[in-house]
């Protein structure tokens, strides 16, 4: 049997982040997820956390992405910016 639990974090960039070309993050807080698996009857107790944070469209919009008109908001995996130390869980 497998239980995902997702709890809210804050997620802080020191210095701006590229999240994909043309999305620059700006340094600051920014609230986020953080989501895992614990696993039943394995070696391992859970998996390795996944991260996320969600931008609202004119967050989007202030960093320099194109944001179409019906957009509210989008999330983003940022686990690899998180495990790289880009983004420090806080």
């Amino acid at each position: 049997m497998q239980q995902v639990e997702t709890e809210v974090i804050m997620l802080e960039a020191m210095h701006e982040v590229e999240l994909r070309p043309g999305l620059v993050l700006p340094p600051g807080l920014y609230s986020g997820t953080k989501t895992y698996t614990h696993l039943v009857g394995s070696g391992q107790n859970r998996t390795p956390s996944q991260y996320k944070i969600k931008l609202m469209a004119h967050q989007l919009a202030d960093m320099g992405a194109e944001v179409p008109p019906n957009l509210i908001s989008e999330t983003i995996d940022v686990t690899k910016f998180v495990r790289s130390g880009q983004l420090i869980v806080g």
